[in-house]
């Protein structure tokens, strides 16, 4: 796991990339599936849900996937 985290001290924030771990993954259909939400549409490095919600694929917060580790 501690390949794929990257941690900034002075911002005080850890983001994790899954594609160290698992090259194959698909962000989109993985974050849809925990948070419960449908994808409306996935461009670049964003995945936008029905609800208006973005993640940024390319910059993924350690605590919104605590859960999934």
């Amino acid at each position: 796991m501690l390949k794929a985290m990257e941690i900034d001290y002075e911002k005080e924030k850890v983001k994790v990339d899954l594609t160290k771990l698992y090259p194959n993954i698909d962000i989109a259909e993985t974050l849809s599936n925990f948070t419960g939400k449908w994808v409306k549409k996935v461009s670049g490095e964003e995945v936008e849900f029905e609800d208006g919600t973005k993640i940024n694929v390319k910059d993924l917060d350690y605590k919104l996937i605590k859960p999934l580790i």
